[in-house]
């Protein structure tokens, strides 16, 4: 059952994502700046439009990952150590960069050359973090409570 949780949870922020490209009151989210484009010469591009691609990549592991989390046990595989530990990582990745982003930067390539911006905080791309943390928390094993069954 905590799998399935810990599935949805890991799912949803990719589908979430859809509300910042709709410009709605909650802000762009994580990958908003992705349909922002007013240049289609990736040299002109800003850094935010990259920090979008890059948690859309990150997004899509994530909803991949969530997806078999539902569809292996549907196969009857057994779901390990390991591919949890996997999937603590990338939670752990998607946490990291959204730290790193919004507090210093991530060197971006800019029209000037390699440039080193903030991204801004929205209510959508913390919800989507926080999802993200959720799920990756439910993924620890034996759910912090002793020996391994």
């Amino acid at each position: 059952m905590r799998l399935r949780l810990a599935a949805f949870l890991l799912i949803l922020p990719f589908f979430l994502q859809l509300l910042g490209f709709g410009k709605t009151p909650l802000g762009g989210g994580l990958c908003g700046e992705l349909f922002l484009v007013q240049n289609p010469a990736l040299a002109f591009q800003t850094p935010g439009f990259w920090y979008a691609l890059l948690f859309m990549g990150l997004l899509a592991l994530e909803l991949g990952y969530g997806l078999s989390l539902l569809l292996l046990p549907l196969l009857e595989v057994p779901i390990g150590p390991g591919w949890r530990r996997l999937g603590r990582y990338l939670v752990g990745v998607m946490g990291g960069l959204f730290l790193l982003t919004r507090i210093t930067g991530l060197p971006a390539p800019g029209p000037g050359g390699w440039v080193l911006e903030r991204a801004p905080v929205d209510p959508l791309s913390l919800l989507l973090v926080g999802l993200s943390l959720a799920g990756g928390f439910l993924l620890r094993e034996n759910g912090g409570h002793g020996a391994t069954s």
